[in-house]
C-alpha cells in the first residue's frame, strides 16, 4: 500500500472527520478502523471494555496515554480524539501482534511528522481564530480640582453639622491649609503649562502612601521631614512658601512627578516609620547640630 491509496482513503472518510473551535479534531470510530484497515466491529468492542474489569489491551494502552475508561466507552458516539487516533494507529502498526497492519503502519508513519490533530486541521481547512485584544485598564484620575473642593466644602459643612458647629480647630486649619495649597498648585499648572507636582514630605506620606503622619511622638512630622534631608539629600533641596497651620512658610519639596524622586521618598517614609527610634537615629547622624527655620511639613 502506498501512500497515495492512504490519501484516497483519507477523501472517502473526510465526512466522518470533525474539528471544534479550538482547533481539537475527532473522528468516528469507522474511520479510525478504516484508516487502521482494521474491522470497526471489532475496535468498537476494544474501546468498550475500557470500563470493564478485564479490559482489551487496546483500551489498557489508552488508559496507560491518560483517558479515563468511561470516555473512551462513549466515544462510539462522541467520536474518538485526534490524540487517541494516533495512539490507535500506533498499536495496530506495531503492538497489536497478529492484528496489525501494514496499513496502520504506513499512516501512523505519515501522520508522526506534523501529527494527527495538525492533519486534521489542514485537512478541514481550519485556522486559529484571531484572538480580541485585551482593553487595558485605564488609569484612574483625580477628579478636577473645582469638584475637590466642592467635595472638601460639603464634607466641612457635614462635620460642622455633626458637631454642632464646634470643629476641631486643629482639623479645621487642616482643610484650610489643604484647600488653599489645592488652589495654589492649581493657579501654578495654569500658569506653567506643565504637569509637575511639588510635594512636601508628609503631604506624599499622607496623600501618596495613606501614611498618617503624627503632630508628636518618636515619628512626628517634623522628624520625618528631617529624615528625608539628612539621609536622602540628593531628592532635592527646593523650598516653596505653603500654608501650614493657616501662616505662610517656606517648606521643602520635592519633584513628585519624576519617578526617581517618587521611589526615593517612598523608601525614605517606609525606613523613617520602621525605625524604633528615628530621633535617635538623627542625633546620631548629626542632624540636630544647627536647627534649620524651615518647616518640614
Amino acid at each position: 500500500m502506498s501512500q497515495i491509496e492512504i490519501a484516497e482513503i483519507i477523501e472517502q472518510i473526510k465526512q466522518e472527520i470533525q474539528i471544534d473551535a479550538n482547533g481539537q479534531g475527532k473522528a468516528s470510530v469507522r474511520a479510525a478502523a478504516r484508516l487502521a484497515n482494521v474491522n470497526d466491529a471489532g475496535l468498537l468492542r476494544s474501546l468498550k471494555t475500557a470500563a470493564d474489569i478485564s479490559r482489551s489491551k487496546l483500551a489498557e494502552r489508552l488508559i496507560y496515554k491518560g483517558f479515563e475508561g468511561a470516555d473512551i466507552k462513549s466515544w462510539s458516539e462522541s467520536g474518538i480524539p485526534d490524540v487517541a487516533v494516533a495512539t490507535i494507529l500506533h498499536y495496530y502498526g506495531y503492538e497489536a501482534g497478529k492484528r496489525c497492519t501494514a496499513q496502520a503502519k504506513l499512516a501512523c508513519e505519515a501522520f508522526e511528522s506534523i501529527g494527527v490533530r495538525a492533519w486534521i486541521q489542514d485537512l478541514l481547512g481550519w485556522t486559529k481564530p484571531a484572538t480580541q485584544p485585551q482593553e487595558q485598564p485605564s488609569t484612574p484620575a483625580l477628579p478636577p480640582v473645582e469638584q475637590r473642593l466642592h467635595t472638601l466644602v460639603l464634607a466641612m459643612k457635614t462635620l460642622a453639622e455633626l458637631t454642632g458647629g464646634r470643629l476641631n480647630p486643629y482639623m479645621e486649619q487642616q482643610f484650610k491649609d489643604y484647600a488653599g495649597n489645592l488652589l495654589a498648585e492649581h493657579n501654578r499648572k495654569l500658569l506653567t503649562a506643565t504637569e509637575e507636582r511639588w510635594l512636601g514630605v508628609v503631604n506624599f506620606a499622607e496623600s501618596e502612601l495613606g501614611k498618617k503622619v503624627p503632630l508628636k511622638g518618636s515619628h512626628y512630622r517634623g522628624h520625618l521631614g528631617t529624615w528625608v534631608r539628612t539621609f536622602y539629600p540628593q531628592l532635592g533641596d527646593r523650598q516653596e512658601t505653603r500654608l501650614v497651620n493657616g501662616v505662610q512658610q517656606p517648606i521643602y519639596v520635592y519633584a513628585c512627578h519624576d519617578p526617581v524622586v517618587a521611589a526615593g521618598l517612598t523608601k525614605a517614609i517606609e525606613e523613617f516609620f520602621a525605625h524604633p527610634s528615628p530621633g535617635a537615629a538623627l542625633r546620631q547622624a548629626g542632624a540636630f547640630a544647627s536647627k534649620k527655620a524651615v518647616v518640614t511639613a
